[in-house]
């Protein structure tokens, strides 16, 4: 082991305070003063030379270094949970287990797999086989251990847990756009337009100006999957209406650049599916947690919200 390691006592303190969301709650449940959790919140800041909580009087919110610290830090410890347990009752440790997981592909190789990789650092021991598809896939059958998908959040027979929200965003390529990219939407719509399933209307109809004469432009191309989509506007074949989700990657890369400043909520979301009443499936389980926190800080850094299984068709 190469660096120092943070005192566990602040540590689970922190972890417990993010979770709980109260030091109160956290000190009872850690047999602690309240003094005494947020003197090593404190302390653990001091090691870390980096501030975890903003203070406002009694109201504390986590900096976005504070979140994605105590979700990993949340994760470690329950991984030291897990592994104490598989000891105390004999187990094998870190038995590889797979798990069989379908997914939108335009989703996978735009937002999911470039985050893979923090994945299997904290669950080297889970074999993941994705499933790529744009068919609704049933859990019931067995085929899939649970399925990652885009809608309004109601689907029969299956646990429905909300993942974030998205939104829709006009992108091109640098290549095409030049230094001064079109300054209005009339500039803008001069350029070839590639169309894929998502909806115009709504994107122009959410403009703070009016455009009441323009449903859909005319499009250049027109494609039947947006990974398609986005590999055309890449080599600056048009400019292209596209979920950010998706276009997370490209953009990251500066291979794809906002055409235009406006950006809108879009009225699906993404949510995980898993069969109801299944058994434990500790695999299932672990990606469920890591996917739900790698989803909920992009949708805070995009300000994407989350969706809602209560709501949509």
């Amino acid at each position: 082991m190469t660096g120092r390691a943070p005192p566990l006592p602040a540590l689970r303190a922190f972890a417990a305070w993010v979770r709980l969301g109260s030091v109160n709650a956290a000190a009872e449940e850690l047999k602690l003063t309240p003094g005494a959790v947020s003197h090593q919140i404190r302390a653990l800041e001091e090691f870390l030379k980096a501030p975890l909580i903003e203070r406002n009087g009694r109201r504390w919110t986590l900096t976005d270094t504070g979140r994605i610290y105590g979700y990993q830090v949340r994760q470690a410890l329950q991984d030291i949970v897990d592994v104490t347990e598989r000891v105390r009752s004999h187990r094998p440790i870190q038995q590889t287990q797979d798990l069989r997981v379908a997914v939108l592909p335009s989703f996978a190789n735009g937002w999911l797999l470039p985050r893979l990789a923090d994945f299997t650092r904290w669950h080297p021991h889970v074999r993941l086989q994705l499933h790529g598809s744009m068919d609704y896939v049933d859990l019931n059958e067995g085929q899939v251990d649970c399925a990652i998908r885009f809608g309004h959040g109601r689907w029969p027979e299956v646990e429905v847990r909300p993942l974030m929200g998205d939104s829709l965003v006009l992108l091109g390529a640098p290549s095409l756009l030049g230094p001064e990219p079109p300054q209005t939407l009339q500039q803008l719509l001069q350029l070839p337009l590639l169309h894929a399933s998502e909806n115009w209307a709504s994107w122009l109809a959410d403009l703070s100006e009016a455009h009441s004469g323009v449903q859909r432009p005319p499009a250049q191309m027109t494609f039947t999957d947006s990974t398609h989509l986005l590999e055309a506007a890449r080599q600056g074949l048009g400019v292209a209406l596209s979920r950010r989700s998706i276009a997370d990657n490209l953009l990251q890369r500066h291979e794809l650049v906002p055409a235009h400043a406006h950006e809108c909520a879009h009225a699906s979301a993404y949510y995980l599916l898993l069969p109801p009443g299944s058994a434990k499936h500790p695999a299932r389980e672990a990606f469920a947690d890591w996917l739900q926190g790698a989803c909920a800080r992009f949708a805070q850094r995009h300000a994407l919200g989350t969706g809602n299984t209560n709501t949509g068709r």
